[in-house]
């Protein structure tokens, strides 16, 4: 703003002025007004510079051109993409041949009864693809889980979607996915993220900003693994 108005004084640093009143038949005088420079501003942040001349706006020629760019850029956050952005670390605490941890996780059962069982129960004697969430109903995290589908053709007998978030909200979910899996599709809550720790695929999103101004605490990182009676045979994750 200081620019501009300087620019503005510039333009009519030179002014006629007649020495009195009464004599309007003089020559009139010029007054000169001293304008201390400005220092260089680089405005190659502002795209209007780099038009041609001739479609640049007339008011540049009047009130000069853009000030400086902003000290500091105001972040922003895309909402439709829910992207945190997290860095993604290697800390898996499982690997290929081992067994699935003990740890809990629930579900609400065709009767609505709450149903509290080890992971590795329902992996047993069975060809399991779990896919852990971050965040249920998040475009990103459905996405993901609706790839599911494409275990149909590969012998898979369970297929367990898994995030930190309570029973209701992992049931609805899945019924908004609409999969056409069956019975094959399991909508498992890890409340108190029992089984992302004992993977070693937790995180803290709180300490992001982003995740933060979403409200997200302590999350799953998103994973994909298989398991054939409970011994784990392929393992991706460590990302959000």
């Amino acid at each position: 703003m200081a620019v501009s108005v300087n620019n503005i004084a510039a333009a009519f640093c030179t002014v006629p002025v007649s020495s009195s009143s009464s004599s309007s038949s003089l020559n009139p005088k010029t007054l000169a007004v001293s304008v201390s420079p400005q220092p260089h501003i680089s405005v190659s942040w502002n795209l209007h510079t780099s038009l041609p001349r001739s479609r640049r706006s007339s008011f540049i020629n009047i009130y000069g051109g853009p000030g400086p760019a902003p000290l500091q850029a105001i972040p922003r956050f895309n909402c439709n993409r829910h992207q945190i952005r997290e860095k993604p670390t290697r800390s898996m605490s499982i690997s290929i041949g081992d067994k699935l941890p003990n740890a809990k996780v629930s579900y609400l059962d065709r009767k609505n009864r709450l149903r509290s069982v080890p992971i590795s129960a329902i992996a047993k004697g069975k060809k399991i693809v779990v896919l852990g969430a971050s965040v249920p109903f998040a475009p990103k995290c459905s996405q993901f889980i609706e790839r599911a589908e494409e275990t149909k053709s590969k012998n898979v007998d369970i297929v367990a979607c898994v995030a930190m978030s309570d029973v209701f909200v992992m049931r609805a979910w899945g019924e908004h996915l609409r999969l056409s899996l069956g019975d094959k599709l399991m909508m498992l809550s890890d409340g108190h993220g029992e089984l992302s720790r004992a993977l070693g695929l937790s995180v803290d999103f709180s300490k992001s900003s982003d995740g933060a101004s979403l409200g997200l605490g302590n999350r799953s990182r998103r994973y994909c693994l298989v398991a054939l009676n409970g011994v784990l045979r392929s393992v991706r994750g460590g990302r959000f």
